[in-house]
């Protein structure tokens, strides 16, 4: 059987009709892109886990043939998948002979090598790990001892230029909110921040637009939330396509303050920064390390809605400090240019595929 290049495993979301949408697929789908982009279609030997329940047959098949037939092997599991893809491919790449590689997506998996030891112990056969941030990468130097190195998301869609950012330092300011709409993405939290601005000034000094998908387990707790703060809060649906950043960029400033357990680096953070969009983001997990205070926005203790009212207080009245915080979000989106992120994965595969 011809050896492929690259095989890549994980969740693309093809499979479905309703894939979930999120960092993982997004981050997935973008490699598999840039994969065939720099290598050609047909030196990439993919295989879809998002639709694994109904397809478990298929995919040990897949998954051999991929074991079989690659030099190097990607995988990109999501939580659920991580338990078989992670343990299969560590186990067959000694007698297979090929090379293995994790592009980390979040930041929940040191967390699950902690509790199953099986996985911590399969993991030390990766030769690649690639996390989305510093801090993930050292706490998974207790895990693996070969190479690690940070590779954060990146979006192949074009940056907004720093001439095409608008003029929005007027009364009322406008937020927005990017991201799926769950209260452990701290939507419920944002609105809140915003009434407690405007009841604190006396008048409407800012609204919020909330985009991104309902979470279907919520969507009767937020059918009656958008009803209660309609005064100052607005549902707008989900934002897609590559007018995506140019409507972010027509906002102040971003919400996001997070407490969910699995963030490692978000998409949201991403896109708004090549929006020229600052962040107010929780102190949570690695949004540290993402937000750099009162350059490209500002950091906040985490399930504090009164830190939260001052950091947009704050915001709002010192529009030229935000102003100067786009250009610098606009520079720091460079570094996530799809060609400049995908730089040392592409580097090893080519490596073991001379």
């Amino acid at each position: 059987m011809p050896k492929h290049k690259i095989g890549l495993v994980g969740y693309l979301g093809y499979s479905v009709d309703n894939p979930i949408i999120g960092g993982q697929m997004s981050k997935t789908r973008g490699i598999y892109d840039q994969l065939k982009k720099q290598f050609g279609d047909n030196s990439v030997l993919a295989v879809d886990t998002s639709n694994w329940k109904k397809e478990k047959l298929k995919l040990v098949i897949s998954c051999f043939k991929i074991a079989f037939s690659c030099r190097t092997v990607i995988i990109m599991p999501n939580k659920n998948g991580i338990k078989f893809i992670l343990p299969f491919f560590s186990m067959f790449k000694g007698i297979m002979n090929y090379k293995l590689a994790y592009p980390v997506v979040g930041g929940w998996l040191t967390e699950l090598l902690k509790k199953h030891g099986y996985l911590a112990k399969s993991i030390k056969n990766v030769d690649f790990i690639l996390p989305e941030t510093k801090a993930l990468k050292n706490e998974l130097k207790e895990f693996n001892r070969r190479r690690i190195e940070v590779m954060p998301i990146f979006s192949t869609r074009t940056p907004i230029k720093v001439s095409d950012l608008a003029d929005i330092n007027t009364e009322p300011f406008t937020f927005c909110t990017f991201s799926r709409v769950t209260p452990e993405k701290g939507i419920d939290e944002a609105a809140k921040a915003v009434e407690a601005v405007n009841k604190k000034a006396g008048r409407c000094v800012c609204r919020l637009d909330v985009w991104g998908p309902v979470d279907k387990d919520h969507e009767a707790h937020y059918k009656k939330f958008f009803s209660k703060y309609s005064e100052f809060v607005t549902y707008k649906g989900v934002l897609d396509g590559n007018d995506s950043l140019k409507t972010l960029s027509g906002y102040y400033m971003l919400l996001f303050p997070t407490f969910y357990p699995g963030e490692g680096f978000p998409t949201t953070v991403c896109e708004s920064f090549m929006s020229g969009l600052p962040v107010i983001a929780s102190d949570w997990r690695f949004n540290g390390e993402l937000v750099n205070n009162g350059e490209t926005g500002y950091l906040v203790p985490v399930h504090n809605v009164e830190a939260l009212r001052d950091a947009i207080t704050k915001a709002v009245s010192d529009s030229k400090s935000v102003a100067e915080m786009r250009i610098k979000c606009l520079k720091k989106s460079e570094d996530y240019q799809p060609e400049r992120v995908m730089k040392s994965l592409s580097g090893w595969i080519r490596k073991y595929n001379v």
